[in-house]
């Protein structure tokens, strides 16, 4: 009986995704996905593989002074999307209108307080060179806070972000 009931849950967590992956890819191409707002005050952080990292610090109002939201904005290179691609490739992600793939824009949250230092993804936008959200994802209610690893973009972010 527990097998067919854990059978039973992955068969709807397939089809929950497929859906989703589909209402995903019908608003990309009918551009109704949301529109990475405006910053600005960008800030140089670092160049990697993927491409050129600048980064916006927002503060949020948290009763305690704890939580920086901060934006990373990565600007791929040729070989950099070409790789992003093969990823979502292999994930089984849509691909519609990823050649056109210019930026990434992350918008973290970090609990700057906590030793070690911590951080969830609150939003990702996907954008083409023209403006256009190709994919977007946003965190819900529930958030999953982790460490931030030494050496990595969220831990240059971190030491910009949190004083």
């Amino acid at each position: 009986m527990g097998v067919v009931i854990g059978i039973a849950v992955i068969v709807i967590a397939v089809i929950a995704i497929h859906f989703q992956q589909r209402r995903t890819l019908t608003a990309s191409v009918e551009g109704t996905l949301p529109r990475m707002e405006q910053k600005s005050g960008w800030q140089g952080l670092s160049i990697d593989a993927e491409g050129e990292h600048h980064c916006v610090v927002e503060k949020k109002a948290d009763g305690n002074g704890e939580i920086v939201g901060v934006w990373d904005r990565l600007t791929y290179t040729r070989e950099g999307r070409g790789n992003y691609i093969q990823k979502r490739r292999r994930n089984g992600m849509f691909l519609t209108g990823m050649e056109t793939l210019a930026y990434r824009y992350i918008l973290y949250d970090l609990k700057c307080a906590m030793q070690p230092k911590r951080y969830t993804i609150m939003k990702v936008f996907e954008v083409s060179g023209d403006g256009k959200t190709l994919d977007y994802g946003k965190a819900g209610s529930q958030k999953d806070w982790e460490d931030i690893p030494e050496g990595t973009i969220i831990d240059k972010l971190a030491k910009v972000a949190c004083p």
